[in-house]
């Protein structure tokens, strides 16, 4: 029996690797930010969710060592057992805030956020219409859920009318979708998704992961980039999911809601109640991202200036540059073996920025997924799009 197991994961490691999709882990070393070291070399990386600069911010040090300091190296159980603290209510609090929603509850992670909430929401019997392109964790969740899931075309919303239309028999009926896609950078059609679900009775959950700092005038994420817009209110989504491993340079996941749903969670949501609660280090130094954020934010200023900059040059060399409204920017190659020998490539001339391959990313759509943060400075996004140019990348975005 041993064999066959072994036969069988050294069978599958080898057909990744005749695919180009076998990975393996880098040791990196984060210096200050934008700056890490792999291998004994200092690389820029244009990888990181750090959108930021927050995780290496003196102050968000600063908060994650006083939190130890006070309250120790970790909670040392769950909320619901003698985990909670005044940490995890404080953060809570100005979660709900930026949010603009009544509550707000913290997960161990984005990941299982988006597990418990969509597996204690809905079930057997209810609808869930989820986006083609929604990250793996809502993939996960729906499959956990029981319910009914129907995939629709990315933010195709004629599509999603149209499957909303031949949905029939009872049940509750729940669209799901990221804000920013992670692997596109694009936005979600929200104004889109609202009207139809105001049309076709069904609720609003969406993932705020690679919004939530990035876009609005506090760093908001897309509901305020178009309630700003006379286009959104943060009353017409059920569930705001976010995290606080990205723009907040800290780790964890959270949801902001109403009272109610928080309470239903905090009872329900198996995720929530069976893990340890967030550490004192985790929450200390998220409260300090939050403050950071706060208008006038210039971290949140110096981001828009580099996105800005990263799409002006990107469209000088003739590269495209996306849609611009977000830190993201892919570069499409095609094949596994092209994705990942640009990333060679960019790696000998002192760039980090990793092939993304399937199953992150769809067939034959392997790229670069090329992050700008506030750390960047216009020299290295210089070089950066000038290394791209070099390598023969031209139209790849």
């Amino acid at each position: 029996m041993s064999q066959d197991w072994n036969q069988f994961v050294e069978g599958e490691l080898s057909r990744l690797e005749s695919l180009d999709r076998r990975r393996s882990l880098r040791r990196i070393l984060a210096q200050e930010s934008p700056l890490v070291e792999y291998r004994g070399r200092r690389l820029v990386n244009f990888s990181s969710n750090d959108y930021l600069g927050l995780s290496q911010h003196p102050a968000v040090r600063e908060g994650s060592t006083r939190a130890i300091a006070r309250a120790g190296a970790s909670a040392s159980s769950s909320r619901l057992i003698c985990g909670n603290s005044d940490l995890h209510e404080k953060l809570e609090v100005a979660l709900a805030e930026l949010k603009g929603k009544a509550a707000a509850l913290t997960f161990a992670s984005g990941f299982s956020a988006n597990l418990g909430l969509l597996s204690s929401l809905v079930g057997a019997g209810d609808h869930i219409f989820s986006d083609a392109l929604n990250h793996g964790s809502i993939v996960d969740g729906c499959r956990l859920s029981s319910a009914s899931t129907v995939v629709f075309r990315h933010n195709d919303m004629g599509h999603l009318e149209e499957l909303l239309k031949d949905c029939s028999g009872a049940g509750r009926r729940l669209v799901v979708s990221d804000s920013v896609f992670s692997m596109e950078g694009d936005l979600a059609d929200l104004p889109g998704l609202i009207s139809l679900c105001r049309r076709y009775d069904c609720r609003l959950m969406l993932d705020e992961a690679h919004a939530t700092g990035v876009l609005g005038s506090r760093g908001g994420g897309l509901v305020e980039h178009f309630q700003e817009r006379g286009a959104a209110r943060p009353e017409e989504i059920e569930l705001l999911m976010g995290t606080l491993s990205k723009a907040l340079g800290s780790f964890g996941g959270f949801v902001a809601c109403s009272t109610s749903m928080r309470d239903y969670l905090i009872n329900k949501c198996r995720p929530f109640i069976f893990a340890t609660a967030l550490p004192p280090a985790v929450l200390g130094a998220a409260l300090a991202g939050l403050e950071l954020i706060r208008p006038p934010s210039e971290v949140r200023e110096r981001l828009r200036s580099n996105m800005r900059l990263m799409r002006s040059r990107l469209a000088q060399h003739g590269l495209g540059g996306g849609q611009g409204q977000t830190s993201i920017f892919p570069v499409l190659l095609g094949s596994e073996e092209r994705a990942l020998e640009v990333s060679r490539q960019l790696l000998d001339r002192g760039f980090l920025a990793a092939a993304i391959r399937p199953p992150s990313v769809p067939p034959e759509t392997s790229r670069l997924r090329i992050t700008v943060t506030a750390s960047h400075s216009a020299t290295q996004i210089d070089e950066l799009v000038g290394c791209l140019t070099e390598i023969g990348c031209q139209g790849g975005f």
